[in-house]
């Protein structure tokens, strides 16, 4: 399609100072034409489109480790200002918020605000009361207003676009009835996430799936994360739930899925492809509980 050959070429040219009048006269069409056609394509006027894809590539740039001020010049920004206005307006945060948070999940480090609230939660547990026993970590139901925190604690191998995306998608099916997003958190901040999420087959509506079960790697190993899946458990069978299914990789992650209570059903040999690095193959364990 033509329209799909314009953002191609859009998004070839995304250091260059694209206009409407240029890719009009390239493509045969009128400024008017070529704008209502591409806005009903993007959802979005021509030139926010190509503004919000310059700042989406930028990001990934600086993922990669590039200095912000270089590549604020090079897509068009002629202020650090008008670059760090743009990127918040866009993609949520600043450049700078975005190469650390980039940094600390390529390293695989935890930031320093989680671990001032790991350290304080260790000194009051030291009667042996497990952290996820702490009257100051409250398990409730997921907010728009914890997306920043997901992306940041949680979900870090997303933008934090798609994080956003993500807990709207999971509060409109809250409020539909077929799902159940939880969230632990201490104050603002999230340190774990869990999701149950009804079957959209007509002959399995008693049967929910357990999925995205994340605890930020500073507060593993404390119990939190059988807590936060036991609560999904609670509301599901509330909601109408008879069974709860998930799996697993076979690499002893399976474990977590028996210290819940789970029964393994089925197993898939390499059901499971990582399509990163080697490549790895494991065996999808199936597990199920009655509720």
């Amino acid at each position: 399609m033509l329209s799909d050959d314009i953002l191609d070429y859009i998004e070839n040219n995304l250091k260059r100072d694209l206009t409407l009048v240029e890719l009009s006269r390239k493509y045969h069409y009128s400024p008017r034409q070529l704008y209502y056609r591409l806005h009903a394509m993007t959802g979005m006027p021509i030139m926010t489109y190509i503004r919000k894809r310059k700042l989406v590539n930028a990001a990934r740039e600086i993922a990669l480790g590039r200095k912000i001020y270089d590549v604020a010049a090079d897509y068009g920004f002629d202020t650090q200002a008008g670059f760090y206005k743009a990127f918040l307006q866009c993609i949520g945060c600043t450049p700078s918020e975005f190469q650390n948070h980039q940094r600390l999940h390529s390293q695989k480090k935890i930031s320093r605000k989680l671990q001032l609230i790991q350290e304080e939660l260790q000194e009051m547990a030291k009667d042996n009361t497990k952290i996820s026993e702490m009257s100051e970590i409250i398990i409730r139901k997921v907010r728009q207003t914890d997306a920043k925190s997901l992306w940041e604690n949680i979900f870090s191998g997303n933008t934090l676009e798609e994080t956003e995306e993500r807990v709207r998608k999971n509060i409109a099916q809250m409020d539909c009835g077929s799902c159940i997003a939880l969230v632990a958190a201490v104050g603002e901040n999230i340190i774990a996430a869990a999701l149950a999420a009804r079957s959209q087959h007509i002959l399995s509506s008693n049967r929910w799936e357990l999925a995205d079960v994340v605890v930020n790697p500073a507060f593993q190993r404390q119990g939190l994360g059988k807590k936060i899946c036991l609560e999904c458990f609670r509301h599901a069978k509330d909601m109408g739930c008879d069974y709860v299914i998930t799996s697993c990789r076979s690499n002893g992650t399976e474990a977590f899925d028996k210290a819940l209570g789970m029964e393994l059903c089925g197993r898939i040999p390499n059901g499971i492809l990582e399509p990163w690095g080697s490549r790895n193959t494991y065996d999808e364990l199936i597990f199920y509980k009655r509720l």
